[in-house]
């Protein structure tokens, strides 16, 4: 049986917490399957780590001291209060979304040729993110919450982490 894995809203999952660095990020879940370079309309190269095996990616973002600043997860074992994962439909989304207190959300069309339905529901409050595709999520996004003037609240480690 796979391990069950606890999303925390605007900190990250165990000891994959936002704000790390690359070379932390590393000593945790060794050499990444394979390292992208989206391409970025400020000429400022991302770097994205993707784990194949447990379908995640973790952003860099240079702008960040190349810290990670978002978890990407395929993945049904990953989790928020064992209520929301991928394959979760959008109704119960928005109750559980309710429920947790993520507080407002924002429903975006983002259609791609592979994924006409697609769409993206944020809750900017919590850092958390979901890709739909007809009605059911295919992915979940973590971002470091925001502070009202802006800032990046990175999360703080916490006893054996890292």
């Amino acid at each position: 049986m796979l391990p069950d894995y606890e999303i925390v809203s605007g900190r990250g999952i165990g000891r994959i917490i936002l704000g790390l660095s690359k070379k932390e990020i590393a000593d945790i879940m060794g050499a990444p399957d394979e390292i992208e370079h989206p391409e970025n309309p400020d000429n400022e190269s991302c770097e994205i780590f993707c784990y194949n095996a447990i379908n995640c990616s973790l952003l860099f973002d240079p702008d960040q001291d190349d810290r990670l600043v978002e978890i990407s997860i395929e993945n049904g074992y990953f989790h928020l209060a064992r209520k929301i994962r991928v394959g979760l439909r959008k109704e119960d989304l928005l109750n559980f979304g309710t429920a947790l207190r993520f507080g407002e959300y924002r429903i975006e069309e983002s259609p791609t040729l592979e994924y006409p339905a697609q769409e993206l529901i944020s809750y900017e409050q919590a850092g958390l993110h979901f890709w739909l595709n007809n009605g059911i999520i295919t992915a979940i996004g973590i971002t470091p919450l925001v502070a009202e003037d802006g800032r990046i609240i990175w999360p703080e480690p916490e006893g054996d982490e890292i």
